[in-house]
């Protein structure tokens, strides 16, 4: 009988894969709605079961439990979806989910929509934070995203936070210094903190930087020029083309048009008069101009000098999400026959919200994190087959890429105020960031964002 059991302790040992010096036995995700497997403005588990996390756990430790929050359908918030061609228009669904999955314990998968690295330390309820984290839970009340990982003794930690901390600037078309963008030297100290919480329990550790959100469809889709609706081509006077009508005039090169500015636009505003328009212009959230743009990609670098900085001190594998997404926008990513690149609605890497990944985009981002931590940790850890995700199944979800003859979205999407509702209230970006919000009521764990 002993010698069955080696043996079959030997293939069992055989068919798992080679983690090299990193420990899968006891893993844990900290990070944001990029973490939760968010898409299309909304947490469902339908989607949310192939978060990167979800699917880096499955690829190291085959059949070891891997929890994260589940939301029945059509999720909290619902999701987006494409109502019609004919704009095309972009509505949530109706209804809203429910948790099915409360644990008496926290889950592996601490990703919380909307939170910032701040959040990670310290918010314990609002938005999202109140179901990835159970605040319903006596036991794990009045405990942040950090503290809930450590209490679980990691033996490995993948850490991708620092997005909010400038996306709010982005899609709302404002920059406030410390309410839509969050100060360098505070990121810094609290992506310290975390770092070294997590190094005092031993596990090892993987960091993810930061993509630039001035290059997301969110901010790319609409052209700063106005389109003939029944050919979808900018209208050319004397042969050029003639320039959208911004806060400060007509707008420039460098300028950005986000994809809310769709409801604007279809109401006559930024568009001059004499072309049909009402010659009112944009209003400023629905414009991202050059200086704000430069502001935020700059922001962007010193956030991922300090990741990377942090990473290195702490013996961590740094995974360059940046980079990828930089690349995919030059050249597109070839899977099987297939090109996908970050174009909105067509291109197979975006969601419906514009900003966070398809089912895709989380398979082959979960494919970047496990190339990364092989290279760094001396491990085998086999990739995610990205098959399931372009033909079958596993891509028939929110947010799946149109046929490019579909390419109307590049100029008369309609991006309904009931979505935009719908995204910046579930990522607790404000939606008119004129000015600092109020201060928090019953201490920082009440803190909003």
């Amino acid at each position: 009988m002993r010698r069955y059991s080696i043996v079959l302790l030997s293939l069992l040992a055989l068919a798992l894969p080679a983690l090299g010096q990193a420990d899968f036995t006891r893993y844990v995700a900290l990070g944001d709605s990029l973490t939760a497997g968010y898409q299309s403005g909304g947490l469902a588990g339908s989607i949310s079961r192939n978060s990167y996390p979800a699917l880096i756990s499955k690829q190291a430790r085959p059949g070891l439990a891997f929890d994260q929050p589940l939301v029945s359908d059509p999720g909290i918030p619902a999701v987006l979806q494409l109502v019609s061609l004919s704009g095309p228009t972009i509505l949530p669904k109706a209804g809203t989910g429910t948790l099915t999955n409360p644990r008496p314990g926290p889950y592996n998968n601490l990703g919380v929509p909307g939170a910032n690295v701040r959040d990670t330390v310290a918010t314990v309820t609002g938005g999202l934070h109140d179901l990835v984290l159970q605040s319903f839970n006596p036991a794990l009340r009045g405990k942040p995203a950090l503290a809930q990982a450590v209490q679980q003794s990691p033996t490995f930690v993948t850490i991708w936070i620092g997005n909010n901390d400038v996306l709010g600037a982005a899609t709302s078309g404002v920059v406030i210094e410390g309410v839509t963008i969050t100060p360098v030297a505070r990121f810094e100290t609290d992506l310290r903190a975390i770092a070294s919480a997590i190094n005092a329990t031993g596990a090892k550790m993987a960091f993810a930087n930061i993509p630039d959100v001035t290059t997301i469809p969110f901010v790319n889709t609409v052209p700063r020029f106005v389109v003939n609706p029944a050919t979808s081509q900018p209208v050319l006077i004397n042969g050029q083309p003639v320039p959208l009508i911004g806060p400060n005039g007509p707008l420039v090169a460098g300028d950005h048009v986000l994809l809310t500015a769709t409801t604007e636009l279809r109401a006559g505003k930024g568009i001059p008069a004499a072309l049909g328009g009402t010659g009112q212009p944009l209003s400023n959230t629905s414009v991202l101009n050059v200086a704000e743009t430069a502001t935020i990609s700059a922001r962007v670098a010193a956030y991922n000098n300090v990741i990377a900085a942090v990473a290195n001190e702490h013996g961590a594998a740094l995974v360059d999400v940046n980079g990828v997404l930089r690349q995919a926008a030059i050249t597109g990513i070839a899977i099987g026959g297939v090109t996908y690149t970050p174009a909105f609605l067509t291109g197979g890497i975006f969601s419906f919200d514009g900003v966070h990944p398809t089912s895709f985009g989380y398979a082959y981002i979960a494919n970047v994190w496990i190339q990364a931590i092989n290279a760094k940790f001396g491990g085998n850890i086999p990739l995610v087959d990205l098959g399931p995700f372009v033909f079958g199944g596993a891509s028939a979800t929110a947010g799946g890429a149109l046929a490019a003859n579909d390419t109307e979205a590049y100029f008369s999407v309609l991006f309904s105020e009931e979505a935009k509702h719908n995204l910046f209230s579930s990522l607790n970006i404000p939606e008119n960031p004129q000015s600092p919000p109020p201060p928090p009521k019953g201490g920082r764990g009440h803190r909003r964002h």
